[in-house]
C-alpha cells in the first residue's frame, strides 16, 4: 500500500507514541511487554495502567533505545515489562504525555489450567499490501484473543535499503490496530534476517530485534528467537528456522529441555511455531524444512505435539497425521506414513505480502496432504477443553471472509477416545437431600402486585423459528390478555392477543392460563415483551434463532427430570451460566404427582415460578414424561396429562401432528423431533403414522442435524427402568438408523449415561445377532434424567458394563450441545458437584449425514473439507 495510505497514518501530536504492540511477558500469562516508538525524542518511557478506564493506579518503567540501519535512523523504541497482573482481567493503559498521550487496553488470559478455553488467531507472512489489510481486518472480526505469528512481518527487505527502516515503521503502525490490544507471539522468518553486506548491514535480525521483544528468559532460553510460553491450556514453543538447531547447539539443547518440561496435565495442548514448514507439497520452498525435520521430528512424535504451524510458503496447506521418522539413508520406509502420534502440520504463509501467491503445487497430491489452496487468509484455533479444539482457515475471497477449511482437533495427550470409553464413573458425592424446596423459599416467590403475571414461559411457536408462544398465569382474575412487544427495551410497537382458560384438578382451581402466539418475527433478533398491566405488569426478552440453514451455529441445553429440589436449583443455575440459547427438555417437569389432592396443583404452580428465571427468556422445547400423566382415579382425575396440557403448549399443528405430545420443529441447523413415550406408538397409531411422514420431510441439506427427544431411554444399563424403552426401540430403531439420526436424548433414569453408536436391528425372535452391535449409522443415545427431582439418584448400574455404554455416572447435572456447523458439534455433560458445575463427559459429534462416509460436499461456492479424525462415538 502507498506510504500515505490512511492505515499508515502517524498519530496526531508531537512525539505521539506509535507502532504500539504487546506480547506475553512471562511464562504463564501474568505479565505483558508493551512496546512503542516515539519519533522525535525519547520522551517518557513509563506505562500507566489499571482495571478502570482513565483510572490508572499503577505504573511501570520501560527501557528505550534507537539504532541505525544503513542511512536510516530509527525512532526511540520503548519496551516496558508490566508484571504481577491478575488472570482473566481487562487492563487499560496509557503511554506518552500531555495531548500526545494515547490509551489502549488488553485482557490477560485465564489461569493456566487443563480445561481453560481460549481462542488463538494464526497469521503468517503478512506484509503490508491490500491483501494484508483484508487478512488483518478479517482476523479482528474472528474473536481471537492472541495471535500466533509464524514469521515474515514487514517485508521491508523487499524495498531499497534507503526505504528499509521506513517500511518497518509503516508496518508497525499498520499492525497496531490489533497488536496494541492483543498479544502477538512473535516468530522470525527469512524476511527478518536482512543480511545486506552490500550496504554494510551484516547483523542478522537487527531491525526485528530492536523492535520486537519476547519473554525468552522466562523459559530459560538464551535467545529471543526461540522461547516458550504457557497461555490458558496451551504450551506454545517458538523455534527459529534461521538459527542453528542441530545437535549441541543452544536451540537444540533448549528444546530438548523444554519438551521434557511440558506438563500436559496443566497444559494439555502443545503447539510449535516455526517459519519453514516441515511438510510442504508446494513447488515454492519445497523440502526447505527437511533439515529441521530430520533433527526434531522424532521429538515431536515422542512428545505428541498437537499442531505445528509454519509459514514461508505463500499458500495454505494442512496435513494428516504423518511422520517420516522410519526413514534413514540406508534403510527404513522411503516415504511418510500415517502416524497417530504425529502432529498435524499447517502451513499458513498466506497473510498477504507483496511477493504474491505460490500457486504451483506438486501433483499428484501427496498422501500426507489433507487440504491445500493458494489463497490469502488467516486461521483460528479455539480450544474448548483438554480434549478437543476447533480449527478454521478463512480465505480472503475478494475482500470477504470465507471459512474454507475446518478441523476438529483431538488432543494428542487427553483424547476422549482414551479417556471416556466404557467408563462407569466412580464419583460419589454427598448429595443434598432429595426433598422439595419449602414453599416459602425465595425460588418460588410470587411476583409483587395484584394479579401480576407469573409462571412465564416461552416455546417455539411455528416450524422454523419465526414465532413464539408466550404463556403465563394470572392468579386472581383473567386480566389483560395481550402481549406488547418490540425490538427496543421499553418501546413496544406491536401487540398480540392471547387465549385464556382455567381448570380444576380435584378441588384445586388453577389460575388463569394465557397462551399468546406471536408470529412474523425476524430471525436472529432480540425482542422485549410486556405482559400484565399497571404496576403489576412485567417485562422480559427473548432472542429468535438464526434463519434455518445448514451452517447456522446454535447452542442447546439439555435437561430432564428436573423437579423442584435444591439439586434442581443447582442444575437450573448451572444451565443459565452455560450460554445456551434453548432448552431441549426430555420430560418430568414438576413431580407434582408425588403429592396428593390440592397439593398437586399447588406444586405445578411453584414449579412454574421456579423455572421462570430461564423459561421467560429462553424457549424450552417440551416433552412429557411419566410424571406428567397425573392419572389419579382415587381423586376422580382420569384424564392423562391434564395439568401439563393446560399449562404447556407446543407448536404441534405446524408439523402436521394431531397431538401436542409429539411434534417437530426446525431451529437454526437442527431438525428436532419430540416423541411421547406414554402415547400409542405402534403401527397404525397416529404417532407412528406422523413420525413416518415427518422423517421423510427432514431435509438434511437445510437442517443437517437430526435430534430426537423422548422420555424413556431405548438403551439403558441402569437397574432403574431397565429395558422399559424396549417396546419403542423395537418399533422405531430401524427408522432412526435409516434416516441417520444424530443423537437421541432421553430422561426417566435418574442418572447419566452415554452410548457408542450401536444398534440391535439385526435381532429377531428366530435369528440374527443376540446383542446390540456397533453400527456407524446408529444414533448416540444419551440419558440425562438427572435434573434433580425428589426421587433421588438411580445409583445401581448393571455389571459388567455393556459394550454399547460409553460413560455412565449417578449424579445430577445438565448437558449442552453446541452445533458449530453442518459437520460437527460439541457435547458436554456437566455434573453438579456439591453445588459446583463440573464438566465431566465430553465428545465431538460428527454429523451423520455430512460427517460420515467422508462426504466432501460442495458448498455454495467452495469445497469445505473436514478431516474425519474424530472417533465416531
Amino acid at each position: 500500500m502507498p506510504v500515505d495510505h490512511e492505515v499508515f497514518a502517524v498519530p496526531k501530536g508531537y512525539n505521539a507514541p506509535q507502532q504500539v504492540h504487546l506480547t506475553q511477558g512471562d511464562y504463564d500469562g501474568k505479565a505483558v511487554i508493551i512496546s512503542w516508538v516515539t519519533p522525535d525524542e525519547p520522551g517518557s518511557s513509563h506505562v500507566q495502567y489499571g482495571t478502570s478506564k482513565k483510572n490508572y493506579k499503577t505504573s511501570a518503567e520501560g527501557t528505550v533505545a534507537n539504532y541505525t540501519f544503513y542511512n536510516y535512523k530509527s525512532g526511540y523504541i520503548h519496551h516496558c515489562h508490566v508484571d504481577g497482573l491478575e488472570y482473566n482481567t481487562k487492563y487499560y493503559y496509557k503511554i506518552g504525555s500531555g495531548d500526545s498521550a494515547r490509551e489502549f487496553w488488553f485482557e490477560t488470559p485465564p489461569k493456566v489450567g487443563p480445561d481453560t478455553p481460549y481462542k488463538f488467531g494464526i497469521i503468517g507472512d503478512l506484509g503490508q499490501t491490500f491483501n494484508s489489510l483484508s487478512t488483518l481486518e478479517h482476523y479482528l472480526e474472528s474473536g481471537g484473543q492472541a495471535v500466533l505469528y509464524v514469521g515474515d512481518l514487514s517485508y521491508s527487505d523487499e524495498h531499497d535499503a534507503e526505504d528499509n527502516g521506513l517500511r518497518w515503521d509503516t508496518w508497525g503502525r499498520f499492525a497496531e490496530k490489533s497488536a496494541a490490544y492483543q498479544p502477538w507471539m512473535w516468530n522470525v522468518g527469512n524476511h527478518e534476517v536482512e543480511f545486506l553486506p552490500e550496504v554494510g548491514e551484516v547483523i542478522p535480525f537487527k531491525n526485528y530485534l530492536y523492535r520486537y521483544t519476547t519473554p525468552y528468559k522466562a523459559s530459560n532460553s538464551s535467545s529471543p528467537l526461540w522461547y516458550a510460553v504457557r497461555r490458558a491450556s496451551a504450551h506454545i514453543i517458538v523455534l527459529s528456522s534461521y538459527s542453528p538447531f542441530v545437535k549441541y547447539t543452544p536451540q537444540y539443547i533448549w528444546l530438548q529441555e523444554e519438551l521434557a518440561r511440558v506438563d500436559r496435565k496443566k497444559t494439555p495442548w502443545l503447539f510449535v511455531i516455526m517459519h519453514k514448514p516441515l511438510y510442504n507439497s508446494n513447488v515454492a520452498h519445497f523440502m526447505e524444512g527437511e533439515a529441521m525435520r530430520s533433527v526434531f521430528e522424532s521429538w515431536f512424535v515422542k512428545y505428541k505435539v498437537d499442531v505445528i504451524f509454519a509459514g514461508h510458503v505463500h499458500a495454505y496447506e494442512r496435513s494428516y497425521r504423518y511422520s517420516n521418522i522410519d526413514y534413514n539413508v540406508t534403510s527404513g520406509r522411503r516415504y511418510p506414513v500415517p502416524d497417530k502420534s504425529a502432529p498435524i502440520y499447517i502451513t499458513i504463509g498466506d497473510g498477504g505480502n507483496l511477493e504474491g501467491l505460490a500457486s504451483s503445487y506438486y501433483d499428484p497430491q501427496p498422501e500426507y496432504s489433507a487440504f491445500r489452496e493458494a489463497s490469502y487468509g488467516h486461521a483460528t484455533l479455539e480450544i474448548k477443553n483438554r480434549t478437543h479444539a476447533i480449527y478454521h482457515w478463512y480465505r480472503n475471497d475478494d475482500g470477504n471472509k470465507v471459512a474454507a477449511d475446518s478441523l476438529i482437533l483431538h488432543n494428542q495427550y487427553c483424547s476422549i477416545r482414551d479417556g471416556s470409553a466404557g467408563i462407569t464413573s466412580s464419583f460419589i458425592r454427598a448429595e443434598w437431600p432429595a426433598v422439595d424446596i419449602p414453599l416459602g423459599h425465595e425460588a418460588f416467590a410470587v411476583p409483587k402486585g395484584h394479579n401480576a403475571p407469573q409462571q412465564v414461559h416461552i416455546t417455539q411457536g411455528d416450524y422454523d423459528g419465526r414465532a413464539v408462544i408466550i404463556s403465563w398465569v394470572t392468579p386472581d382474575e383473567p386480566g389483560p390478555n395481550h402481549v406488547q412487544y418490540g425490538t427496543s427495551e421499553n418501546t413496544f410497537q406491536s401487540s398480540a392477543e392471547a387465549t385464556v382458560t382455567n381448570y380444576t384438578f380435584y378441588k384445586y382451581k388453577s389460575g388463569y392460563i394465557h397462551h399468546c402466539l406471536i408470529e412474523g418475527l425476524e430471525y436472529k433478533t432480540k425482542y422485549y415483551y410486556r405482559i400484565g398491566s399497571g404496576d403489576s405488569s412485567r417485562e422480559f426478552w427473548f432472542e429468535t434463532p438464526p434463519k434455518v440453514e445448514p451452517d447456522a451455529p446454535y447452542k442447546f441445553g439439555v435437561i430432564g427430570d428436573l423437579g423442584q429440589t435444591f439439586n434442581s436449583l443447582s442444575t437450573l443455575e448451572h444451565y443459565i451460566q452455560s450460554g445456551a440459547q434453548t432448552v431441549l427438555f426430555v420430560g418430568d417437569l414438576s413431580y407434582a404427582d408425588r403429592y396428593k389432592y390440592n397439593d398437586v396443583g399447588l406444586r405445578w404452580d411453584t414449579w412454574g415460578r421456579f423455572v421462570e428465571r430461564s423459561t421467560a427468556y429462553h424457549p424450552w422445547i417440551w416433552s412429557a414424561g411419566n410424571h406428567e400423566v397425573d392419572y389419579m382415579p382415587y381423586m376422580g382425575e382420569v384424564v392423562p396429562f391434564k395439568n401439563y396440557l393446560y399449562r404447556y403448549t407446543t407448536p404441534y399443528l405446524a408439523s402436521n401432528s394431531s397431538s401436542p405430545l409429539w411434534y417437530a420443529i426446525r431451529r437454526a441447523s437442527a431438525h428436532i423431533i419430540v416423541l411421547s413415550s406414554y402415547s400409542p406408538f405402534v403401527k397404525y397409531t397416529p404417532q407412528y403414522t406422523w413420525l413416518q411422514e415427518e422423517l421423510k420431510r427432514v431435509d438434511r441439506e437445510k437442517t443437517p442435524w437430526l435430534i430426537v427427544l423422548m422420555h424413556v431411554p431405548l438403551y439403558n444399563s441402569n437397574g432403574a427402568h431397565y429395558m422399559e424403552g424396549e417396546s419403542m426401540r423395537s418399533v422405531f430403531e430401524s427408522w432412526f438408523i435409516k434416516y441417520k439420526v444424530d443423537v437421541i436424548f432421553a430422561g426417566h433414569v435418574h442418572a447419566y449415561e452415554r452410548s457408542y453408536r450401536f444398534s440391535n436391528v439385526d435381532y429377531n425372535i428366530t435369528s440374527g445377532n443376540r446383542y446390540p452391535t456397533p453400527d456407524k449409522s446408529a444414533p448416540v443415545y444419551i440419558t440425562v434424567g438427572d435434573g434433580g427431582n425428589q426421587e433421588g439418584l438411580a445409583a445401581r448400574f448393571l455389571e459388567p458394563q455393556p459394550e454399547y455404554s460409553a460413560f455412565r455416572e449417578a449424579s445430577y447435572g445438565h448437558s449442552t450441545l453446541e452445533i458449530k456447523n453442518r459437520t460437527h458439534a460439541i457435547y458436554h455433560w456437566n455434573r453438579n458437584d456439591d453445588g459446583k458445575k463440573v464438566p465431566t463427559d465430553s465428545f465431538v459429534l460428527l454429523n451423520q449425514y455430512w460427517g460420515s462416509n467422508r462426504r466432501r460436499r460442495k458448498l455454495k461456492h467452495f469445497l469445505l473439507r473436514v478431516v474425519d479424525e474424530v472417533a465416531n462415538m
